[in-house]
């Protein structure tokens, strides 16, 4: 048997890959949600009130988090969303280590 070199995907690959994953969750979901009885409009205000904590909850941690940096140092307001940003970002990465 011949040796195979390693395995490289491609960008596109890895979309294509993503795209068909995202597509069967959508399927996924319009499936639970007929079977539960949730209409458009119950869904679309569903996503938005989710949205809308979920947001805010972030928002408040980081700017509270940041209060104190914030107020010791002169920093423009796109320097505070930058950072808030990169917080997000890691916060996110972290959390998405810890799920199994």
């Amino acid at each position: 048997m011949s040796e195979k070199g390693p395995r490289f995907l491609t960008n596109a690959t890895v979309i294509k890959v993503l795209a068909k994953v995202f597509a069967f969750q959508a399927i996924e979901i319009n499936l639970l949600r007929s079977q539960a009885g949730i209409s458009d409009t119950n869904w679309k205000a569903l996503k938005t009130e989710a949205f809308k904590k979920t947001y805010a909850k972030q928002r408040a941690f980081y700017e509270d988090r940041l209060t104190g940096a914030f107020a010791l140092e002169h920093i423009s307001q796109s320097e505070r969303e930058t950072r808030l940003l990169e917080l997000w970002l890691k916060q996110s990465e972290e959390s998405s280590k810890d799920e199994p």
